[in-house]
């Protein structure tokens, strides 16, 4: 099975989709403190990236 994705459909997937993934992972498997902190941040960063271009407008 093969998704193509657009470049925004894509941007959304690393840095929305992918982290909650990685932290819901997390919840099953322990992990060490500084990896859920990690996703935290990440996530963070990819909701930044997404609403900069929007804010502008």
């Amino acid at each position: 099975m093969h998704m193509k994705l657009s470049g925004k459909e894509m941007t959304v997937f690393i840095a929305l989709i992918a982290p909650l993934l990685f932290l819901i992972a997390a919840l099953l498997v322990p992990v060490n403190i500084w990896v859920i902190m990690l996703a935290i941040l990440w996530l963070g960063t990819g909701l930044t990236i997404l609403y900069l271009p929007s804010a502008e407008e």
